[in-house]
């Protein structure tokens, strides 16, 4: 009989391994999947944010490069373009040429248009140094003329807000006008 009761402890043993978990047990089980569901979605918002940062990076990388290959190339097209209007400007020019380089001109303007360059004047009269070049000056008596645009010489061009080669001008100079002394030796005839 001590066989039986033995038999029917151990029969009893693994039935209650097999009782209903406990309000207890539950909770816990339910804070730790709480705690791994919030474990995975920083991970995955971090994950996140490290994708879009290298993407953001990649895409200005290739802005870059496509920026340092393409600018001496427009430099180029720029340093052509002013050499056209100044052949196109000096009494050399024979009439039936003027036509046909006036063409080439405009088309190197076009293919700079293209490739975002646009052509700029700087509005107003005060030369502004971010945007244009004095490449010359004129004297003048007028103070007030003083650091103003006396010619416009070359239009500027701008490549997405950046500045390929300033405008170029001519700007007044102030110079003070010298007094003429006179000596009296003049006078005295």
């Amino acid at each position: 009989m001590a066989d039986a009761l033995s038999d029917a402890d151990s029969a009893e043993s693994p039935a209650s391994e097999n009782k209903p978990p406990t309000l207890e047990m539950v909770m816990e089980a339910l804070a730790a999947l709480r705690q791994a569901f919030d474990s995975k979605i920083r991970y995955d918002n971090g994950r996140e944010r490290l994708i879009q940062t290298m993407s953001e990076e990649l895409e200005q990388h290739r802005n870059n490069v496509h920026q340092s290959l393409l600018r001496p190339v427009l430099i180029d097209l720029i340093s052509l373009y002013d050499d056209l209007t100044q052949v196109l400007g000096s009494a050399d020019a024979q009439p039936g040429a003027t036509d046909r380089l006036e063409f080439v001109r405009d088309t190197v303007e076009q293919i700079l248009t293209r490739n975002g360059v646009q052509k700029f004047t700087v509005e107003g009269s005060a030369v502004d140094r971010s945007r244009q070049r004095v490449v010359s000056t004129v004297d003048t008596p007028d103070p007030d003329l003083r650091r103003k645009v006396a010619q416009r010489l070359r239009p500027g061009f701008a490549w997405d807000e950046t500045v390929l080669r300033p405008e170029w001008v001519s700007a007044y100079r102030h110079v003070e006008t010298p007094l003429i002394e006179h000596t009296g030796e003049g006078a005295a005839e």
